[in-house]
């Protein structure tokens, strides 16, 4: 995979993601600021107990990123975004012991290990061990089902830890939150291992992800106020 990902970087045009204006990969500072505002934390609608941290709303030049990085050949992209989603956290004061992420099974087709390449990115960005403490969970792929059924497909059972943990802060990664549910249950099998707290990262969500009020709040809304949420840094 290391070379592979080496070859798509030298063949890779040097061009913003969302506009193509040249010598701005991923995206230049006029499609997505490399130096983001304010990241969080939210409160996950699917457990109010998680704060949750992203670049922004999924959507716009967001979106094109990211999509470019899991669908369109462009996995350094999604290192790249992550390495800035660390970097805003560092910013904003959100504290770990450690990143882990949330683990994908095997499939046919090309890799799916998105949100373990944007937990290194994060990983690096805040220096801390990025450690798999999730095994895959069961059921089909969420991503694969919802284009082939059109609709949204049942729930997949939570993923099961690989380790007991003594405590400590860890900070779960994944790539999208659109309701939160995933990202949910992960945190529940997290604390269930032996977690003090868990929080999680995306790199881009849906309002419908983010708790209560906030939801209609900028940047995910009409509304003007700030909306973070969760205990003052």
């Amino acid at each position: 995979m290391f070379l592979v990902d080496a070859l798509m970087g030298l063949l890779r045009p040097a061009r913003c993601l969302a506009c193509g204006v040249p010598v701005a990969w991923p995206c230049c500072a006029g499609c997505l600021p490399s130096e983001p505002g304010a990241v969080g934390p939210w409160l996950l609608a699917a457990d109010p107990e998680v704060e949750l941290w992203t670049l922004g709303p999924y959507r716009d030049a967001l979106r094109t990123a990211v999509l470019a990085g899991k669908l369109d050949g462009q996995p350094a992209a999604l290192d790249e975004l992550g390495r800035r989603l660390g970097a805003a956290l560092a910013v904003a004061g959100a504290g770990a012991d450690l990143v882990t992420h949330i683990a994908a099974g095997r499939v046919a087709g090309p890799p799916r290990d998105h949100a373990r390449r944007i937990a290194g990115g994060v990983a690096t960005a805040l220096g801390l061990p990025l450690v798999d403490l999730l095994a895959p969970a069961g059921g089909r792929d969420l991503g694969r089902a919802r284009r082939v059924a059109r609709a949204s497909p049942p729930p997949r059972p939570p993923p099961a830890p690989r380790h007991r943990l003594a405590g400590g802060r860890v900070l779960l990664v994944d790539d999208l939150a659109t309701t939160g549910g995933t990202l949910a249950a992960a945190a529940a099998t997290l604390r269930w291992a032996g977690a003090r707290q868990v929080e999680a990262a995306v790199l881009a969500a849906a309002p419908s992800a983010v708790a209560g009020s906030a939801a209609a709040a900028s940047p995910f809304g009409l509304g003007s106020g700030p909306g973070w949420l969760g205990r003052p840094r």
